[in-house]
């Protein structure tokens, strides 16, 4: 599996400085003077191009975590599962157990006893 850090960190990297931009065309235009409003203005071409760029950011950080999803171990999806019949005889949980002991278990415990077909005999 591939490492996605830089890539995530490069996509959080540009949100930043998309927020930042932003942030500073707002304390600018909210000074309420004309050369608050004007510098505001001219900061837009560069939150237009910071925006740009976390978009891109974001894209390939998503092409990569998707492109690293995929598994090259395809023969697993042709081979037929585990029997399960098989399974139950090395040593997993009994399959029947008392009533005391089912009571002794957790709600949690006997959910999933009794889910995963367990009986309970009196």
């Amino acid at each position: 599996m591939q490492n996605l850090k830089p890539y995530y960190d490069a996509a959080l990297a540009a949100d930043t400085e998309v927020k930042r931009i932003a942030q500073e065309i707002d304390t600018h235009f909210s000074d309420g003077t004309e050369d608050g409003k004007k510098k505001a203005l001219e900061l837009r071409p560069a939150l237009d191009e910071a925006k740009s760029k976390a978009e891109q950011a974001n894209q390939l950080y998503i092409s990569m975590r998707d492109a690293s999803l995929v598994d090259d171990n395809a023969a697993a999806l042709f081979t037929p599962p585990a029997d399960p019949a098989a399974q139950s005889d090395k040593g997993e949980d009994p399959k029947v157990i008392s009533r005391t002991a089912f009571d002794a278990l957790n709600p949690a415990a006997r959910s999933k006893f009794i889910n995963a077909g367990g009986k309970v005999q009196d």
